[in-house]
């Protein structure tokens, strides 16, 4: 198969190609094609989110070559991802050289998909062995554990590769994947002397001016940011990505309207419309449109009929938000249900229903689905959580119960509490209780170094509570005893 498909499928022999399969498919006419022009058509299909068509290039190329083995492969690793594990196996044991390297690759892709991550890993070690740990074979192994997230392992291989003598002076590949490696594990400062060594190589180098843009994002440096994507858009015009980190780096600056006219200027042409529209959704919620949200919404679900039904619930999800905002519990409700029946355990329409329940005045069925969601969450996972109930609370006025969550926020997560404090300040504020909205608000200062952060100044939960204690604030900040 080829190496870099992504630009592949843009060259014409490939259109071609292509164009004949589906000339094919549709004139019902039986057509010969290599294996390896089916596997290409497949990634294609699968690359467009078309499941139902790569299935049906891959089996055809099976029926044409049995025993080809890329083709059992793809067979494989599809049935993996829909944890069709049984069938995964009885497929790679179909492949005639089970020591070919991308079987290989597969057999510890299905051991990871078990979580028998140690016997994947030897499985790794012994490839690198036989290829004399190649920097091919390095990359293609760090990336896999990139790919699902396994920062020990990824680090682990970087490390591999670092000590074979690749650094960030002499090695392209390793500056990509160092800053692949410190964009994914929430290090982009890490990555900042990798991305401008690239461009003083190559300063018209569109990918490395976007990621450089994308970690300027990263660090809260939207103006950086915003420089390095006219960067990139000088190179390219109506370059796609980089019109989709300035439409970010509008919302970060609360420009909406400017954000919201990129994502329908990208809306056409997009390859990834679901996340367009889930961006625009949010900016629309953000400016407090839920009426436009919820349009765009609906025109979300009609225009892209073949989401997963991950992606069709999360949709579910967004409407039943704006039904929220909009005080229509009833209607809301239903979008809610819409989208457990199709994920049954999706914690966030967990937490919505929960929403809708307070909205409707069920406190009791309400509490029940916040605690079950704890209760399914991994420990990293609990504080977003008790948030995400804390701010719901919020956001119906029922400030007791905010002041009750924050403080398992503040008594638990001590290192994540500076939103908690804030919300539990204003909740007093909102109850008439000054005294003790002071008394956390100095807290806050204290914790601050002597400062009140710009994101919670400027945050519209807390702005009127601000404005209304700015003298109050001024007085006591200066004579905190």
């Amino acid at each position: 198969m080829n190496n870099d498909l992504s630009s592949y499928f843009e060259d014409p022999e490939f259109k071609e190609l292509l164009a004949r399969y589906e000339g094919m498919v549709e004139s019902h006419t039986p057509t010969y094609f290599d294996a390896e022009e089916l596997t290409d058509i497949a990634e294609y299909y699968a690359s467009q989110g078309e499941e139902r068509k790569t299935e049906e290039v891959i089996d055809f190329a099976l029926r044409l070559h049995p025993t080809n083995t890329d083709a059992l492969v793809f067979k494989s690793r599809s049935l993996c991802i829909k944890g069709k594990l049984d069938e995964a196996y009885q497929v790679m044991n179909l492949i005639e050289d089970p020591s070919d390297r991308e079987v290989q690759f597969l057999k510890a892709d299905l051991l990871m998909e078990e979580r028998r991550l140690e016997e994947a890993e030897a499985i790794y070690q012994a490839l690198a062995q036989s290829e004399d740990e190649s920097l091919e074979v390095l990359m293609d192994i760090f990336m896999t554990y990139m790919d699902l997230n396994l920062k020990e392992y990824a680090a682990r291989w970087l490390k591999k590769i670092e000590e074979k003598g690749y650094n960030e002076t002499n090695s392209q590949k390793y500056r990509d994947a160092l800053c692949d490696y410190c964009m994914t594990f929430g290090e982009p400062e890490k990555a900042t002397n990798a991305f401008q060594l690239s461009l003083d190589e190559k300063p018209y180098s569109l990918i490395h001016w976007n990621g450089m843009a994308k970690c300027y994002l990263a660090q809260n440096d939207t103006e950086k940011a915003l420089d390095a994507v006219e960067f990139a858009l000088a190179i390219e015009e109506n370059n796609p990505d980089a019109l989709e980190v300035k439409a970010f780096c509008y919302t970060q600056t609360e420009n909406l309207d400017e954000a919201i006219a990129i994502y329908k200027q990208l809306l056409p042409q997009s390859k990834t419309p679901s996340r367009i529209y889930a961006m625009m959704s949010k900016c629309y919620l953000d400016m407090e449109k839920a009426v436009e949200a919820k349009e765009i919404c609906l025109k979300w679900l009609k225009e892209c009929p073949k989401m997963s039904t991950f992606e069709k619930s999360e949709v579910y999800s967004y409407i039943s938000l704006c039904c929220f905002n909009l005080q229509q519990p009833e209607e809301g409700m239903k979008y809610i249900d819409a989208a457990l029946n199709l994920e049954p355990s999706f914690r966030g329409a967990m937490l919505q229903k929960g929403m809708m329940h307070l909205q409707m005045d069920n406190s009791e069925e309400a509490e029940k689905l916040f605690q079950k969601v704890m209760d399914i969450s991994m420990d990293d996972e609990q504080s977003e959580v008790l948030y995400n109930v804390a701010n719901s609370y919020f956001f119906l006025q029922m400030y007791p119960q905010v002041i009750e969550w924050c403080e398992k926020i503040i008594q638990g997560y001590p290192d994540e509490q500076m939103e908690a404090l804030y919300l539990t300040a204003c909740s007093y504020f909102h109850m008439l209780d000054i005294e003790t909205s002071m008394k956390y608000l100095t807290q806050i200062w204290k914790l601050s170094n002597n400062n009140f952060e710009k994101e919670y100044l400027n945050d519209k939960r807390f702005k009127h509570m601000f404005e209304v204690l700015e003298t109050v604030l001024r007085k006591q900040m200066n004579n905190p005893n």
